[in-house]
């Protein structure tokens, strides 16, 4: 999900030039008038800048997602409380990559870490499991918010032209904070994942128990003989050529 732009209505803008123009002019001035125009389309811009940004809605949901949603468990309510929450963390998940592309010393942490791709695996772990989305709420609603903070403000100090030791040693507990968060992140993966991990062993286990009868059974041999006519070869079990013998 793209983040909400501002959009300015320039028409309104337009529409406020004008009439401060109109209203200028009655004092048969031109420069009040113009001086009035800039004054209304100035105002009128504030208020556009100052217009809260109306959030777009959710895009709509695949047919395939909605037949995943409905397999899991989730309810109309809990969906659309999913959809949000995850279209959310993707909004971070971006910026973080975004900011790491912008500077180096996040993109090398992140890169020694495999933050990346630790929480794009994450986020993909969890869309398949929404009914599990409770086990990962520190990541969701805490570790994620932190690592994207952490990285704006490190961004935002490191643009400042005149650097002190101070400036210097923040950016170092940043810098170290920001690793220390990554492996939280990968040990609580590690404990979300852990129990399709446990199933995949259990599944196994049950498959060796029913492959060995099956590899006993095919060590046990059929004793056969070849009988060679002149009109074809044939191959039968012995026993069935002892009793011919027999008659």
């Amino acid at each position: 999900m793209k983040k909400p732009e501002k959009r300015i209505r320039w028409l309104r803008v337009g529409l406020w030039a004008a009439a401060g123009l109109v209203i200028g002019l009655l004092t048969q001035h031109l420069w009040v008038g113009l001086f009035v125009m800039v004054v209304f389309a100035g105002a009128r811009l504030v208020g556009e800048l100052s217009r809260p940004v109306e959030k777009p809605a959710t895009p709509p949901i695949t047919p395939d997602m909605a037949a995943h949603y409905a397999e899991s468990g989730l309810s109309e309510s809990e969906i659309n409380l999913f959809r949000e929450t995850m279209d959310q963390a993707a909004d971070e998940i971006h910026e973080f990559e975004a900011i790491a592309d912008r500077v180096p010393k996040i993109k090398t942490i992140a890169v020694n870490a495999d933050l990346l791709d630790i929480m794009h695996a994450y986020f993909k772990a969890i869309v398949q499991t929404p009914k599990k989305l409770g086990a990962a709420g520190k990541f969701i609603y805490e570790q994620l918010p932190n690592v994207l903070s952490i990285a704006q403000k490190y961004e935002t100090i490191t643009h400042h032209e005149v650097k002190t030791q101070d400036t210097y040693d923040v950016l170092t507990t940043a810098a170290n904070t920001l690793r220390d968060l990554a492996d939280t992140i990968k040990d609580g993966y590690s404990e979300f994942v852990e129990s399709d991990i446990d199933d995949l062993e259990a599944d196994i286990d049950l498959a060796k128990k029913q492959i060995k009868p099956r590899l006993a059974e095919s060590t046990d041999t059929v004793d056969r003989s070849i009988h060679l006519t002149p009109e074809h070869a044939t191959i039968t079990p012995k026993s069935e050529e002892t009793g011919q013998q027999h008659e």
